[in-house]
């Protein structure tokens, strides 16, 4: 969306250019015409702000989703983004409103809790016939192995819920989510961005924040653990999942750690995280991923989001995972028909919150009459997992089908009529919201969360409210991605003014030097975001050495060099009998054309930022904002447009641009990251590659001797690639030979750009790692980085150029041939030490110095 200024000039009271829609609840907008209370600060506080400056916030808040990462998808198309917009216009609820809304979600938590206590345990309800049995077990969320819990609390500890208004002004819940936090992390994130643009209307409105809740929250689990230093995690599917950025956002405003199944290990009763230290023991797990997949010993066999004997451990510890492995089963919207008599019965009340209406299908009579009514009922699975918000689906729409589609349809609910329901359609209401010309109606649905807290359950004063698609289904569906901040408007002085996880109390606050541990897959992803990164820089070195056509102090050509170079990084993705570029120099500019423009190659610039914004994302965590917005900003610079590209200079300046941006990278890493163990693995992989490339560049380009012109040009391109020509020429002040090269860019470790330098740098982060040996024998990685870096060091430059009979420099294609082969076993030596954890015994972590007995 452009920075384009309304074209309505909007008055000072917001709303007064507002037309609610002709049918339905308005929530700006009474039946008669007038603003509602709890609208009237925002409209006035709002109002006073200029339409220009309106939509320069807008403008600014597209800006901040796109930096934060909400909108970036890890495992689609190069350059694509999953929808997500944030409304300037939040939902504004009263006072009095949130107070029954809060009391209604508080009763909805402690029923759900209620159920699920009784069908993995005495199943009373089943018993009585108040809950159908094929209802729950037919259900795949029931999860046998979790029968009779042992939790003495609550078995739901965190719990969301979608509504909508319909038409008459009553709230009802549509869906129910007991198996994780499901996208508080994006509620989270959207006011936080929100509240930038937004802070000063915030004020004037009285709203209530977040901070506290979610300080009452991380109180609470460090309060359940009772020990001092305790490791709290966050299991999550993993980057692939939609909700992977809810789960991310969450863990880092907790504080707590991020891990997915591949991190953990469990061994007897307990659950250990995967370190380079080696393994710590986790003292509590917040739950992000479906517990059917969990542990693949007991559950899913499929399943691996979870450690092998995860099950196991949490009969004997039952209080070390929130929440409890089969929640997921109060979800199943076939309960909803059923909750007002389950709650005069569980609860002796009637509910405060009802559903939507809702038959469900395994009932013979129920599907007679849906389908005599076809007119008023959408089919909808029983359970569904829409942890994302807006991605719920809208369901099947039985009056649009055909007789055939009907009949079968027909057929499968009479086969597996347990796991549908059919649900009345219902409009829900409006809200208005913002646009560059001005204000406009849309239909939403809000979700609620909940925690437990002290033994109680307290609902978060506030939500996340979703535009709804077109369709008059009852499913919280926004395949857009237009999301709101939710905004309760409190009757008297918010306090305290203010209160932020991001600065801790005093009293909990300690100096630390090290973080709790690098977890084993983190320490993975930044090798080869450090890689990632120099294969991106290198490649555009490449290709703009490749499109130079003479050296800037004289006529000599270096096109000889360029085209090899091409060839070389061409030949990664092709057959080795593909033909050469040639000797026309468009062809050149096509190949770098295609290396700048084709998504599917490995050594491809779109190929390239695609691996690094993916990897990027997976620490995200872990990089500064400035970092991250260098990534987006190379991400935009290597999807160039095809009219981008339509010259060499084009071409040039594209490239120029690249190379800048990853030198601003480097110069961010170099100066802005701590020196602790994830930016040694980050510069072990950044060097490594370095040392390679130049290695396979100078064995394609010198390994054969050439015609004497040739070879000059190859070494104005490699001294120009490698960034050292003018380190050349302040020390020698003529043209380049071999002998003097080979020393400056393979021997010299002086020399940033060579590969002595390299080696080096990956011998001092070796053996500062904790896994090092400080004394002889050395380890694996150690003893092949000192080979390498030996075989360096020993070199004499002069041999090196020298040729047998058939043109062959034998010393040279020695020496570059054991980096080629060296540098990937060294890499698979660190991989199989730091990244893969596959030690039977477990070694003890001490996080405090000072002897152990």
């Amino acid at each position: 969306m452009s920075s384009t200024v309304p074209n309505i000039i909007m008055p000072q009271d917001l709303l007064a250019a507002y037309t609610p829609p002709a049918v339905g609840h308005d929530e700006a907008i009474d039946a008669d015409g007038r603003i509602r209370p709890q609208w009237q600060g925002f409209s006035e506080a709002f109002g006073a702000v200029p339409p220009e400056e309106q939509a320069q916030r807008q403008e600014r808040l597209r800006r901040l989703v796109a930096e934060n990462g909400i909108a970036h998808d890890l495992f689609a198309e190069p350059g694509s983004r999953q929808p997500w917009s944030i409304d300037l216009i939040p939902i504004m609820i009263s006072a009095a409103e949130w107070a029954v809304l809060e009391r209604g979600m508080i009763q909805r938590v402690q029923l759900c809790d209620m159920m699920a206590k009784d069908f993995y345990g005495p199943q009373t309800l089943l018993r009585s016939g108040r809950v159908p049995p094929r209802l729950v077990f037919s259900d795949p969320a029931f999860l046998r192995a979790c029968r009779e819990p042992k939790n003495t609390g609550h078995l739901i500890n965190f719990f969301a819920a979608d509504l909508i208004r319909d038409a008459s002004g009553e709230w009802r819940i549509i869906d129910v989510h007991a198996e994780t936090p499901a996208g508080v992390g994006f509620a989270l994130a959207n006011r936080l961005l929100h509240g930038q643009l937004m802070g000063d209307v915030f004020r004037t409105c009285r709203a209530v924040r977040l901070a506290s809740h979610f300080q009452e929250i991380q109180s609470e689990l460090l309060q359940r653990i009772e020990r001092d230093d305790p490791l709290i995690t966050l299991l999550t599917p993993g980057p692939q999942h939609d909700d992977y950025f809810s789960h991310a956002y969450l863990s880092r405003y907790l504080g707590f750690q991020l891990v997915e199944g591949g991190d953990l290990r469990v061994i007897g009763s307990r659950v250990y995280m995967k370190t380079l230290e080696g393994l710590k023991p986790i003292d509590l797990m917040i739950r992000c991923v479906e517990g059917s997949h969990c542990d693949p010993l007991e559950l899913d066999p499929n399943g691996f989001a979870g450690p092998v004997g995860l099950v196991q451990a949490l009969r004997r510890n039952p209080r070390l995972m929130m929440n409890f492995l089969g929640s997921s089963i109060i979800e199943n919207r076939g309960l909803g028909p059923l909750l007002p008599d389950i709650s005069r019965a569980l609860l002796g009340q009637d509910l405060v919150l009802h559903d939507t209406h809702r038959r469900w299908l395994g009932d013979m009579e129920s599907r007679v009459y849906v389908f005599a009514h076809p007119e008023r009922f959408v089919i909808r699975r029983v359970h569904e997992g829409t942890g994302r918000p807006g991605r719920a689906e809208v369901g099947i729409m039985l009056e649009t089908l055909t007789p055939k589609a009907l009949d079968a349809l027909r057929f499968e609910l009479d086969v597996n009529g347990q796991d549908y329901v059919a649900e009345e359609r219902s409009d829900s209401a409006y809200a208005p919201s913002w646009t560059a010309d001005g204000l406009t109606s849309r239909r939403f649905a809000m979700r609620l969360f909940v925690a437990g807290i002290d033994g109680d359950y307290r609902v978060m004063p506030g939500g996340l409210a979703m535009s709804l698609d077109g369709t008059p289904g009852v499913a919280m569906s926004a395949r857009d991605g237009h999301s709101r901040d939710v905004w309760i408007a409190s009757d008297e002085e918010v306090m305290p003014p203010h209160i932020s996880l991001m600065r801790p109390a005093a009293e909990v606050a300690r100096v630390l030097r090290a973080g709790i541990g690098l977890r084993s897959r983190i320490a993975d992803n930044l090798y080869w975001l450090g890689r990632y990164c120099e294969r991106a820089d290198w490649v555009m070195r490449l290709m703009r050495g490749a499109l130079s056509r003479s050296e800037d102090s004289g006529t000599v050509p270096i096109g000889a060099g360029g085209r090899r170079a091409l060839e070389l990084i061409l030949s990664k993705d092709q057959p080795a009998s593909a033909p050469g570029i040639g000797h026309d120099p468009r062809a050149i500019e096509q190949s770098v054309r295609l290396l700048m423009t084709a998504p599917g190659r490995s050594h491809s610039l779109p190929g390239l930022e695609s691996n690094i914004l993916r990897v990027g994302s997976i620490v995200r965590e872990r990089l500064s904002l400035e970092v991250w917005q260098t990534l987006l900003r190379f991400s935009n610079i290597a999807s160039p447009q095809a009219n981008d590209l339509s010259d060499s200079v084009k071409l040039l300046d594209r490239l120029n641009a690249g190379i800048v941006t990853m030198a601003s990278l480097n110069g961010l890493t170099a100066e802005n990251m701590t020196r602790n163990y994830g930016w040694r693995f980050t510069d072990i992989g950044r060097r490594l590659e370095r040392a390679y490339n130049l290695a396979e560049l100078l064995l394609a380009l010198f390994g054969e001797v050439r015609r004497e012109d040739d070879e000059t040009a190859r070494l104005f391109f490699v001294l120009n690639v490698a960034d050292s020509t003018i380190t050349f020429r302040q020390r020698y002040l003529f043209a380049p030979i071999l002998s003097l090269v080979l020393d400056l860019l393979m021997v010299d470790e002086a020399n940033p750009r060579g590969i002595g330098f390299q080696l080096c740098a990956i011998t001092d982060h070796l053996q500062a790692l904790p896994q090092a040996s400080p004394h002889a024998p050395h380890n694996e990685e150690q003893r092949l980085i000192l080979e390498l870096l030996t075989k360096v060091r020993l070199a004499k430059v002069a041999s090196l150029e020298h040729a047998d009979a058939s043109g062959n420099r034998v010393e040279l294609q020695e020496l570059l041939g054991a980096l080629l082969s060296g540098l990937p076993k060294l890499s698979e030596a660190i991989t199989r030490r730091y990244f893969n954890l596959t030690e039977e015994e477990l070694r003890r972590v001490y996080t405090r110095f000072g002897s152990h007995s």
